[in-house]
């Protein structure tokens, strides 16, 4: 008998260590005890609200808890890695995150995973197979989608630039590479001038003003953000250039009222709604224990004065 005793206290005590060994990998079935944490960027971007509001609002009709982070800087990826580490600690099941710098974010994720909390990747890639998903729009055929307007407004011929965003950021270059290579398909269109903005209006701004004073036969400009293309557009509008074709790619509101004024020809609208509600839903389903796939399409659609009021009633719906 006493064996026998000792024997089941033995795999007491096993499965014990086990389940602490799991900790907030274990799988759940009551969605109240599901905590979800989705880390952002700065929040001062319209795009990133909508998606926290979806987020919130996700969690709120599946019944589980979500937590939104951000930083002050959308840049600033050791406060980001420092969200990983106290979403970690903190006895989160699932974390989801836009990484603000793909490399940059790699130990802290591929870290969370082997304490047992998976990581799915939003928007933005993770330079790491850390990720249980990526959730996120086509960046390369959102860039490819803005050239093929500008060749079609140009009717093939005519010269054009870019206004690029983080200087070796992953949603840059795929931005860039489809743009180019979309643009490479009609040879007499020229590309005559381009710059990094970091993302920012403001830099934007100065950019544009550079491009009027050195290559004032500039006829269209695709800004690789909704924030760069206000800036750009803005500048164009100061100068008194009303001729140049702007379109930018995000689809936040104060862009698509831009395109439906006139100052910006198009935007490629993604669905930052449908980046929060998608990341929640997976990261809902891993906490489960269920399989989710590895990768997650959101959708976009061309914004012009044609198609853009359906865009904004969807944002205005919102609060925005």
């Amino acid at each position: 008998m006493k064996s026998r005793t000792l024997r089941i206290l033995g795999l007491a005590l096993a499965f014990t260590l086990i389940a602490a060994a799991c900790g907030s990998a274990a799988v759940k079935t009551d969605g109240s005890d599901i905590r979800i944490a989705v880390i952002l960027k700065s929040l001062t971007n319209p795009f990133w609200m909508m998606a926290k509001q979806s987020a919130e609002e996700t969690g709120r009709r599946l019944g589980v808890n979500v937590t939104v982070f951000s930083t002050t800087n959308e840049t600033d990826f050791n406060a980001q890695a420092s969200q990983v580490e106290d979403a970690v600690t903190g006895g989160y099941d699932v974390i989801c995150i836009v990484p603000s710098d793909g490399n940059a974010l790699v130990p802290a994720c591929e870290e969370a995973v082997r304490r047992g909390v998976p990581v799915i990747v939003l928007d933005s890639a993770l330079n790491s197979d850390a990720g249980a998903s990526f959730v996120a729009s086509d960046n390369i055929a959102g860039g490819a989608m803005a050239a093929e307007y500008i060749a079609k407004r140009l009717e093939g011929k005519g010269n054009a630039a870019v206004i690029r965003g983080g200087n070796g950021h992953p949603v840059e270059l795929e931005r860039y590479k489809g743009f180019t290579e979309e643009l490479a398909k009609y040879p007499d269109i020229k590309i005559v001038a381009e710059a990094h903005a970091e993302w920012e209006a403001d830099k934007a701004s100065n950019v544009m003003e550079d491009f009027l004073n050195s290559h004032p036969e500039i006829q269209a400009v695709f800004c690789e953000s909704d924030m760069m293309v206000i800036g750009a557009s803005q500048m164009a509008k100061l100068s008194r250039r009303s001729d140049i074709i702007f379109v930018g790619l995000d689809g936040i509101v104060d862009a698509l009222r831009l395109v439906r004024s006139g100052q910006i020809a198009a935007d490629v609208a993604q669905s930052p709604d449908k980046i929060g509600e998608y990341g929640v839903k997976a990261a809902v389903k891993l906490a489960k224990g269920e399989t989710i796939d590895k990768r997650i399409v959101t959708p976009m659609v061309l914004a012009t004065t044609d198609t853009v009021d359906p865009l904004i009633q969807n944002w205005e719906a919102l609060g925005f």
